[in-house]
């Protein structure tokens, strides 16, 4: 009893197989022996039919004793097992049947509960079917998916589970991967997008290209790393562990001695010895042992369903230190994903040919903020023009000859150098705000700056309002410039921004902190972030964006990109260490207080198994395994109505195309006649709400503008 591991479970016995057959007779026995006892005053019989009693129901007791002995180890098992038979030298075989008959059904039901945990990670190994439909010259064929290798094509059918990771080639449709990331609604997917083992698709087929192995797949991992979690446990665990080691002998021996030393005294023999036996059975630690093993399994299995993965219990146990969180900028707090802010005209230029110019000489660059404008110029249907003599200024920017007139794109470094009459005022305010200032000019003259920032993640301000309502500081880490560190601190009201840091300044910062505050978490998803994650103590990972090195470093990995989870997994947490700490101090206040009774007399063997063991082991796996029952408290976000189809905002009077306007890092969406921040449309109970509006009036003819 009392046992909690990892391994397979063995083959039952044939005791195990019918343990309730064996168990009613049992009762049956003790109800007709209590009845001859005390009714028709018959001991002898009565005690004869309470030894068959133990005889039906003591076998899985009995067997795990003669283990531990063998093992040389003083357990449960052997207290009770002691406790049953001396209790039938005092004519108390009644209650000695009684109690090895509880300890069976107390441990029966922990098996129970125990297989329910490891039915949970076992249902994790089998979300992924066993068998691929694979593409080959003559079309489709099944093959179990063991059998599949990276690079293999296989096809998904509507209502198909995915079976491999994999990239789709083909196709698109909507796929429900609630198993993996825990999100309850079908998420889009189409060419180019990554899909997970366990993702049922909901409507179309589709061809993936296989990019991990059965063995590899993220649903693999999840289930692999559970089982290693619970290896590495906490400090609650190992303590009691080490407890229980010398708590059940010492029992032993305080019961012995009350059976031995006050009858020598005092030359009451009976008294004392009921006693001893009942202080054996009200102080077996199988409460105690249980408290915190149970409700770690179920909270890692449980937090493993939501797509969060825990690499040990004790990263549950060590939220209760942190005090502070510490996040990188992009890719963590941002998309990283640039996208165009605004676009600054001068000298009579048109917002529409800077875009066009811009584009045209950026898609021959390879730089990301060149991307950005590409993509732009596309969605505002600005014509690419040709371009001679293409030349890069490396670390400056680009320029080249359109037309017969050459034109210059870059920093303002690279632009001073043309001597032209910047508008200081306008990039002042465009710094200030936490964008990227990109100068398009010719030989004689500034024609436009074309603003540029990072896209902030739907969730973020979520997650950050979230920290700050359970107490946490907040800390931006980033290696960009401190103006846009500062904009985006200011964006999501974190309480420090600290920009311009490199990996080794990021280190210090975290060692900082650790000075400062009990306890660090750091939460990245790039390499330059590995080195801050394992000096935190306790390191996350965005595992959608993060790399191999960081998802290997972090203590904690976030399935998907939602930082919602990170909540999820702060709450969970919580509750598991609340919940540990009810079953420890519950276990220790009725073993101490119902040892106390015994030693004075107030106790009986049929209350000493039926509250003190068999009543508080129960009540410590139901009140552990409540964490099952865990709600996500966070509704999903509406992403179709936050991400905008619209590109562009256009006045069908003057034909003016302008982009949309953003606020709190993202597009303003339309909502009647007006455009509001999209806060605004997730505002609740855990998000301030956001009142910024715009109306759609065209600044030149003051028409109405449509998105289009």
């Amino acid at each position: 009893m009392c046992k909690i591991d990892d391994e397979e479970i063995e083959e039952k016995s044939f005791f195990e197989e019918h343990f309730w057959y064996f168990l009613i007779p049992s009762a049956i026995l003790v109800g007709i022996s209590i009845f001859l006892e005390f009714i028709e005053a018959n001991i002898i019989f009565a005690q004869a039919l309470a030894i068959l009693s133990v005889l039906l129901s003591s076998y899985g007791i009995a067997h795990e004793a003669i283990e531990d002995i063998e093992d040389r180890k003083i357990t449960a098992n052997i207290l009770m097992i002691i406790a049953a038979i001396a209790s039938f030298f005092i004519l108390h075989g009644q209650e000695g049947a009684t109690a090895i008959m509880l300890y069976a059904i107390a441990e029966r039901l922990e098996e129970i509960t125990a297989d329910k945990s490891r039915n949970a990670i076992k249902e994790l190994l089998e979300l992924a079917p066993d068998d691929a439909l694979i593409k080959t010259e003559d079309g489709y064929k099944n093959i179990l998916t063991r059998e599949v290798k990276i690079g293999d094509i296989i096809g998904i059918k509507p209502g198909m589970k995915v079976p491999l990771d994999g990239n789709i080639i083909k196709g698109g449709s909507y796929f429900d991967q609630s198993a993996i990331t825990g999100e309850s609604i079908p998420v889009f997917k189409k060419e180019g997008d990554e899909i997970y083992a366990a993702s049922i698709n909901s409507d179309s087929f589709v061809d993936v290209e296989v990019t991990r192995e059965s063995s590899n797949t993220v649903v693999a991992k999840i289930a692999e790393s559970v089982k290693i979690a619970q290896l590495n446990r906490g400090k609650h665990e190992r303590f009691i562990e080490r407890f229980a080691r010398y708590y059940t002998p010492i029992i032993l021996l305080a019961a012995l001695s009350v059976m031995i030393i006050p009858p020598l005294i005092t030359g009451i023999f009976y008294d004392w010895f009921y006693r001893g036996l009942v202080l054996l059975v009200v102080s077996c630690p199988c409460a105690l042992t249980l408290s915190t093993p149970l409700a770690n399994i179920a909270s890692l299995t449980k937090q493993a369903r939501e797509g969060i993965l825990i690499k040990g219990n004790r990263f549950i146990e060590k939220l209760d230190e942190i005090e502070v969180f510490a996040f990188d900028k992009t890719g963590t707090l941002t998309e990283g994903n640039l996208k165009i802010f605004d676009i600054y005209s001068y000298n009579s230029a048109k917002k529409q040919d800077i875009i066009s110019i811009a584009a045209s000489l950026e898609a021959l660059s390879e730089h990301p903020i060149g991307k950005a404008i590409v993509n732009q110029a596309k969605e505002m249907d600005a014509p690419f023009l040709s371009v001679d003599n293409f030349e890069v200024v490396k670390g400056k920017g680009i320029k080249g000859k359109i037309n017969g007139e050459i034109f210059y794109v870059g920093s303002e470094t690279f632009i001073k150098e043309l001597n032209y009459n910047l508008p200081n005022d306008d990039i002042i305010d465009i710094e200030s705000s936490g964008t990227i200032p990109i100068l398009l000019g010719n030989k004689k003259e500034l024609l436009g700056i074309i603003t540029i920032r990072d896209v902030l993640r739907v969730t973020a301000p979520i997650l950050i309002e979230g920290l700050k309502k359970r107490g946490f500081e907040t800390v931006l880490i980033s290696g960009d410039n401190q103006a846009v560190c500062d904009s985006i601190g200011a964006c999501l009201d974190i309480d420090q921004a600290l920009g311009e840091h490199l990996p080794d300044q990021k280190l210090q910062e975290i060692e900082n902190l650790k000075t400062k505050y009990k306890g660090v978490a750091m939460v990245g998803d790039g390499i330059n972030d590995a080195p801050a994650l394992a000096l935190s103590d306790l390191g996350i990972a965005i595992g959608a964006s993060a790399t191999d090195v960081t998802m290997e470093t972090a203590d904690i990995i976030i399935i998907n990109d939602d930082l919602k989870k990170i909540l999820t997994f702060i709450d969970v947490s919580k509750k598991t260490n609340r919940k540990i700490r009810q079953n420890i101090w519950t276990s220790i206040i009725v073993k101490v207080s119902f040892a106390v009774l015994t030693v004075i007399g107030l106790m009986s063997l049929w209350l000493a198994v039926g509250i003190g063991d068999m009543g508080v082991s129960l009540l410590v796996l139901l009140n552990g395994m409540t964490i099952f029952r865990y709600k996500f408290k966070y509704k999903e976000i509406p992403i179709e109505e936050i991400e905008s189809k619209a590109k562009l905002l256009i006045c069908d009077h003057c034909k003016t195309k302008d982009i949309i306007p953003q606020h709190h890092g993202r597009d303003m969406v339309q909502k009647g006649e007006k455009l509001i921040c999209w806060k605004n449309i997730i505002s609740s109970e855990e998000l301030e709400v956001c009142e910024e509006e715009l109306p759609l009036d065209c600044p030149h003819c003051q028409s109405q503008l449509v998105l289009q």
